[in-house]
């Protein structure tokens, strides 16, 4: 497992976007937290979701897809076939690398009748929240920042709100934005 997560580090730590790293350990902490008995499995797929935004040469690109879910879907394809590349370089079971691939290729759009699934969704979302939107608002305008918010924001469980209510910022403008965004989308 170290060897894995060393080699898939590697590729994220790559990423022309600041926060793609620190998202990605982020989010396997989330999965963690939510799921203290996470398997191997999760782990992985927990760290490479969104590893193909790191390799320039394969990212997918939004302006490409008619909708935002038909991109977020292309991109979960995507990362999912570049982690099966970094897997089968290693000893792993038919059934890890086929579970690591469901994982990440439904990780966007989830279901909520897989709490796996669940689990990486909500830890996906916890750490754009966290780690991800300060940055993402200052490169962003405020109706693209409210447009990923609400994204973000209908796909998290009930349980993964109440995390978010206790997130509090640097940027007091940020902090006055997601208190008002959570008020309004009770």
């Amino acid at each position: 497992m170290e060897e894995i997560e060393c080699e898939i580090k590697e590729v994220i730590k790559k990423s022309e976007i600041p926060e793609d790293y620190p998202h990605a350990k982020n989010v396997k902490e989330w999965v963690l937290r939510l799921k203290s008995d996470a398997d191997t499995a999760l782990q992985i797929a927990a760290l490479a979701h969104d590893i193909e935004r790191a390799i320039s040469n394969r990212k997918i690109l939004k302006n490409n897809f008619k909708d935002y879910d038909s991109f977020k879907k292309a991109h979960s394809i995507n990362s999912a076939k570049i982690t099966l590349e970094i897997l089968n370089k290693f000893p792993l079971s038919k059934e890890v690398k086929d579970k690591v691939r469901y994982l990440i290729e439904n990780h966007e759009l989830g279901s909520e009748n897989d709490q796996e699934l669940s689990v990486l969704k909500d830890a996906d979302s916890l750490s754009f929240f966290e780690v991800n939107l300060p940055l993402y608002f200052q490169r962003h305008n405020i109706d693209d920042t409210l447009f990923r918010m609400q994204w973000g924001y209908r796909r998290i469980s009930e349980r993964a709100k109440e995390f978010l209510k206790q997130f509090k910022y640097k940027n007091e403008t940020l902090n006055n934005l997601l208190k008002e965004f959570i008020y309004n989308n009770k």
